[in-house]
């Protein structure tokens, strides 16, 4: 549940790594590079088909919903060659929601974000994540063309590759009013894997390029603290099981044990758009759009991260806690 994943992932910190100084030799590499290791933690949002806030949706920050915001965390390790370049490889786990019900409207109904609200659609998944990158650190760059020390504050690029595991699940209300989480790629809701629909079966895994910005400042000889900002563009439109068009409800008794095909009749269209002048009516039906397959899925976090510096370190001038200059390693 939520609270349970909150607290886990609220505890974790970062641990970094730096290695050497001009003065200082780390006992784990060479004289000319460092390593850090480390945790990181912070909330956490998903950009896809469902929620959103008025207009057309987006895959931007005007369609957070702050309200299905979650935590992420997880544990980094990275590999300095330089001081204005690094490696990192990371692994995550964190949780991803979209509620069709938080999206604000405005008036008549079937504007851009009724459509959207009155489909009435949720889902949340968990999110195992691992990614290679490169971070690149231009100030660094700078001061040592200029022969100075490094600032203590330094701002940064980082950018790589990596794979996820997700498992979309849907809310589903039974005849006597209980609610349930129900795992939705079984349930085939937009036909796949169906003859009739031609629609593939997509994977629960998929990969995720991150691009982000950061900050790191140096509290100690040892100690980092950073704040950082990724959004990670993914290779699939199913993290909330929605991509594509309604299909015809009978299909769901041709593939289906009779017990699932009736939980997916309801989680395939679970509308609330009933005019009063024509009861029963909705205008999600078969062919129309569910979804959106011209765009896939993204999610973004804001992370803090606290970092410890491996190995020995020796230089005594770092004793001067009025300098705002970063610690010499090379």
């Amino acid at each position: 549940m939520r609270n349970r994943t909150s607290i886990a992932l609220y505890v974790a910190f970062l641990l970094t790594v730096c290695v050497h100084s001009s003065y200082a030799q780390i006992g784990l590499s060479s004289s000319n590079s460092r390593f850090e290791i480390g945790l990181n933690v912070g909330p956490m949002n998903f950009l896809g088909d469902l929620g959103g806030n008025r207009g057309k949706g987006t895959l931007g920050p005007k369609d957070n919903n702050i309200p299905v915001t979650n935590m992420i965390g997880g544990i980094s390790a990275s590999y300095y060659p330089t001081e204005w370049i690094g490696f990192r490889i990371a692994g995550n786990l964190g949780r991803m929601e979209g509620d069709d019900r938080l999206i604000r409207q405005s008036q008549p109904a079937d504007t851009w974000e009724g459509a959207r609200k009155f489909r009435n659609l949720t889902f949340r998944s968990p999110l195992y994540e691992a990614y290679a990158g490169i971070e690149l650190y231009p100030t660094a760059m700078i001061s040592l063309r200029n022969g100075t020390g490094l600032p203590r504050f330094r701002p940064y690029l980082i950018g790589g590759v990596g794979l996820f595991k997700f498992n979309p699940q849907g809310l589903y209300t039974d005849p006597n009013g209980n609610e349930t989480w129900i795992d939705l790629r079984p349930l085939r809701l937009e036909g796949q894997g169906m003859v009739e629909t031609g629609v593939p079966e997509y994977s629960l895994v998929s990969y995720n390029i991150p691009l982000g910005i950061g900050i790191k400042y140096d509290l100690t000889e040892r100690l980092t603290f950073g704040i950082e900002l990724i959004h990670r563009i993914t290779g699939s439109d199913y993290i909330d099981d929605v991509s594509r068009n309604y299909i015809d409800p009978n299909l769901f008794d041709i593939y289906l044990p009779p017990s699932q095909a009736l939980i997916a009749r309801q989680m395939a269209n679970p509308s609330s758009f009933y005019p009063s002048n024509t009861p029963g009516y909705t205008p999600y039906r078969i062919g129309r759009p569910r979804g959106n397959p011209k765009r896939n899925d993204s999610y973004f976090a804001s992370t803090f991260r606290l970092t410890w510096k491996i190995g020995d370190v020796y230089a005594d001038w770092f004793k001067n806690r009025k300098s705002m200059r970063c610690p010499q390693y090379f």
